[in-house]
Formats: structure tokens, C-alpha cells, sequence
């Protein structure tokens, strides 16, 4: 039961994150949420059974604006799919890491548009160099994610109850 997921919706229907039920139920009994779908399953008190959501909204409208998305590696490693950017190997062929495309000894910045997911063999074959100065390509130029994106690539496997949401 403490393995359930509840997806939590701006007042728009756009997707801001998942949460535990127990955080469901509490915005929900506050008042600051209101349930769109439930979960078939219920929990009781000593008097009362209360049904568990799957999906809630909240009251207020939440500009999307406020949402940051910060460059760390596991961002930039579910912005480009677990694959290495260079040769397009998974994490389950090669040890994965992040690379500069331009690199930090040449005043590369720790940014969205500079940094990209890449095999060990790749990071080590480019070293500090310019991508000109190699034979590597990229599968597709590095850019910031929007965070309703980064969202649906977090949440993975989907409840059937939230698809229409994502």
C-alpha cells in the first residue's frame, strides 16, 4: 500500500509531479487539491474509509515558470534517454557519464546546451578536445528540457488513470 503513486496536476490538468498517497490525501483534506480519479483501493481509520486517489488537482493555478529544471547528470542522463550521445550505447552496454562538448579546460560551462550523456569509450576518445578536433558526432544538439517533459520521462511506467494527463 505505501508504494502507491499519486500523479498531481496543476488547475490546468498539466502534470507537475508524483507523490505518495498519504501527501494526496493530506492536500486533498486541506482543501488545496481536489481528486479527479481514484485508485481502487481504500484505507480506514478507527471510523471512517477514505478512498485512495490517482490522480488530484490542485486549487490554485501554478505557473509553470516557477519550475526549475537543474542540469545535474541524472537530468541529463533522462533528457537523453540513458543513451550515450555520441554512439548511442544504453546503460546497459557501457558505463555512462557526462561530457562537455566543449570542454571545461577550454572554458566549457556546466550548462543544458553543453552537456550530454556519453559512453566512457567516447568521453575518452573526445578528452579535452573541440568535437571538430575528433571523429564523434552528436545524435542531437544538447538543449534545456522543458519541465513537463523532464516530468513525463520520470514517470516512466504510467498508471493506466493518468495517460490522458501526460
Amino acid at each position: 500500500m505505501d508504494d502507491i503513486n499519486v500523479l498531481k496536476l496543476d488547475s490546468s490538468y498539466k502534470p507537475i509531479e508524483l507523490i505518495t498517497w498519504q501527501d494526496a490525501f493530506i492536500l486533498t483534506w486541506l482543501k488545496k487539491a481536489y481528486v479527479v480519479e481514484y485508485t481502487q483501493h481504500w484505507v480506514h481509520s478507527a471510523t471512517q474509509k477514505f478512498q485512495i486517489p490517482a490522480v488530484i488537482a490542485l486549487i490554485r493555478f501554478v505557473d509553470e515558470k516557477i519550475f526549475t529544471v537543474p542540469c545535474t547528470t541524472k537530468n541529463v542522463m533522462l533528457r537523453d534517454g540513458h543513451l550515450c550521445q555520441y554512439c548511442g550505447k544504453s546503460s546497459k552496454e557501457a558505463q555512462l557519464n557526462i561530457d562537455h562538448v566543449v570542454p571545461r579546460s577550454k572554458g566549457g560551462l556546466t550548462s543544458w546546451e553543453n552537456v550530454v550523456t556519453a559512453c566512457t569509450s567516447c568521453n575518452q576518445t573526445k578528452k579535452d578536445l573541440f568535437l571538430h578536433e575528433t571523429t564523434l558526432k552528436l545524435a542531437k544538439i544538447p538543449k534545456k528540457p522543458s519541465y513537463r517533459a523532464l516530468i513525463r520521462k520520470k514517470i516512466g511506467n504510467v498508471n493506466d488513470s493518468w495517460i490522458r494527463y501526460l
